[in-house]
């Protein structure tokens, strides 16, 4: 048999391939059967289970009432009333439109409810358990006195040194002595003094001041304002104005 010349070597290349495909095989031959010997891995369990002899907590039923000091629960919120005997701090005043729930009272002996002196309008309604009174205004009237009170002492004081200083000078010192004298005191003393410049100013304020004191103390006593005083209050201060007689009045029961 003649052989041609390149039928050699195809020979003996696919020997040669199939010599180094036939390990091969054999090795995922031999792979694939381990798998399919392998034993499934334990699946973990779910949950673990309790300790014999122990119970598991149950969440508390729906309508449990919570724990002393606890908040109540969502929609656990009954409505709220205040023990007996319970009264609101003095000073106290509920806000407008406010009104018990229906059926309450308030305990027996519980002192009222409410400021003891409101602001009063013209027209307003009375509240129930107030009555309307009238009152010394008493900013004007606080306010007149100290003016008063301070600018006159002021005066006197400067009075009496300037009448001192005079007489060591072997004046008579009655240039000075309408500083004694409230309200127009400082007035006099501008002419008997003969003040001028600085002097005059000054005595001018403090007539004026006085002035202005003695109207603000007037003012709150003959002007008075309506108030809303709680029925329980007894006493009370109201100002007194007549043809010869000015001043304020303290009335009440003990």
């Amino acid at each position: 048999m003649r052989t041609h010349p390149g039928q050699g070597a195809t020979t003996h290349l696919s020997r040669a391939l199939f010599a180094s495909a036939a390990p091969l095989a054999a090795l995922l031959l031999s792979a694939s059967s381990a798998f399919a010997q392998a034993p499934p891995a334990a699946s973990a369990p779910a949950s673990a289970s309790a300790p014999p002899g122990t119970a598991q907590a149950q969440p508390a039923p729906y309508g449990t009432p919570a724990p002393y000091g606890a908040p109540a629960p969502y929609g656990q919120q009954p409505g709220y009333y205040p023990p007996p005997g319970y009264a609101p701090p003095p000073g106290y005043a509920p806000p407008p439109g406010y009104a018990p729930p229906p059926g309450y009272a308030p305990p027996a002996g519980a002192p009222p409810v409410g400021p003891r002196i409101m602001n009063y309008e013209e027209g307003q309604a009375i509240p129930e358990g107030y009555r309307v009174e009238p009152r010394a205004r008493r900013g004007l009237i606080i306010g007149g006195a100290v003016t008063f009170g301070v600018t006159y002492v002021l005066s006197a004081m400067v009075g009496l040194v300037a009448e001192a200083d005079e007489r060591a000078q072997g004046g008579s010192g009655a240039s000075y002595m309408p500083l004694y004298i409230p309200l127009a005191g400082p007035f006099i003393t501008i002419g008997t003094a003969e003040a001028k410049g600085g002097g005059v100013f000054i005595l001018m304020i403090d007539g004026l001041a006085q002035v202005a004191g003695a109207a603000m103390f007037i003012g709150g006593i003959a002007a008075p304002e309506k108030k809303l005083v709680r029925n329980d209050v007894s006493l009370s201060v109201k100002p007194i104005v007549s043809a010869d007689t000015l001043g304020l009045g303290v009335s009440g029961s003990l």
